[in-house]
């Protein structure tokens, strides 16, 4: 019976979702964001599989997931709710809520989320990669630049047998591979260097070189290597990448700028950042916070 009001409840989800002409989320900037047409019918496939199949953890992080395929963010928060409520020590739940109460500007309960997540899977790469990111887009750097640093600390360190808490097939912080590394590395810059912490930044590059071998996480290693002033600004901005690359190279090099007293190239790269069609990049989520807080706002004389 449990199963079977679940199911009416996801059905009757998906059909205002069909629906649904309002936005998502608003952006800091007041920029309507919007979900994406599910015209193959992933997400009442997953519906069908949990309705089917029981409600299974996996078949009801499958049903949110489906749901994030298209942002729909409005719609899988509840279904990571009502996981974190059935499976408490399930940390897929947590972790996965506050990926996407980011997605929907929501810091403060992202924060939340990734704290119960990382005190079920503390050696998480992912867990730990995300409440960072909670902390920096809420602006505290120090605590942002602390949790990359307790990852990336644990990278050099071989893989223990057992680790609390995480999944199968997830990424752990020990014994970090190079697309890890600069991914965490990118972002702990930034915070180290947004707290003041410029020498501790400086330090960071050192581990950076040519002969990484990056297959995935190009935008980053492209903007750490620009930091260390081994690519020029036309260089980073053209490499190849996924997606975000325009926006997580672009916030990289704009946050660069600004703290370089470059304020004006900053601002224009900023300004382009906010434009991208992919709104639930964290470069785009990043430029608009920064832009909401006053970043460019002219000063007073």
């Amino acid at each position: 019976m449990q199963s079977r009001w679940v199911w009416l409840g996801l059905v009757y989800g998906t059909v205002l979702l069909a629906q649904k002409t309002e936005p998502e989320v608003y952006s800091p900037l007041g920029k309507a964001y919007f979900a994406r047409p599910d015209a193959a019918g992933i997400i009442a496939r997953a519906d069908k599989a949990l309705f089917e199949g029981g409600e299974k953890a996996d078949l009801l992080l499958e049903a949110a997931r489906a749901r994030d395929q298209f942002f729909r963010f409005s719609a899988s928060i509840p279904l990571y709710t009502r996981g974190m409520q059935t499976f408490p020590e399930d940390v897929r739940f947590p972790r996965y809520r506050g990926h996407r109460l980011l997605s929907m500007r929501r810091f403060d309960a992202a924060l939340a989320d990734l704290k119960t997540a990382v005190e079920l899977a503390p050696a998480s790469f992912d867990v730990s990669y995300h409440l960072a990111l909670a902390y920096y887009l809420r602006g505290d750097f120090n605590h942002a630049a602390r949790e990359y640093g307790r990852c990336l600390a644990l990278g050099d360190k071989p893989k223990p047998e057992y680790l609390r808490g995480i999944p199968a097939g997830w990424r752990s912080c020990y014994a970090l591979d190079d697309d890890s590394r600069v991914a965490l590395t990118d972002w702990a810059y930034r915070a180290l260097r947004r707290a003041g912490k410029h020498a501790e930044a400086k330090v960071l590059l050192e581990r950076i070189g040519e002969s990484m071998t990056v297959r995935e996480n190009t935008s980053y290693w492209k903007a750490l290597l620009f930091y260390k002033g081994a690519r020029t600004e036309e260089q980073t901005l053209g490499a190849p990448g996924n997606s975000n690359a325009p926006a997580t190279v672009g916030y990289g090099i704009a946050v660069f700028h600004r703290l370089e007293g470059r304020l004006e190239r900053a601002c224009q790269l900023l300004q382009r950042i906010v434009n991208e069609e992919n709104w639930t990049a964290f470069g785009v989520i990043g430029a608009e916070t920064d832009l909401a807080r006053g970043a460019c706002a002219p000063t007073k004389k």
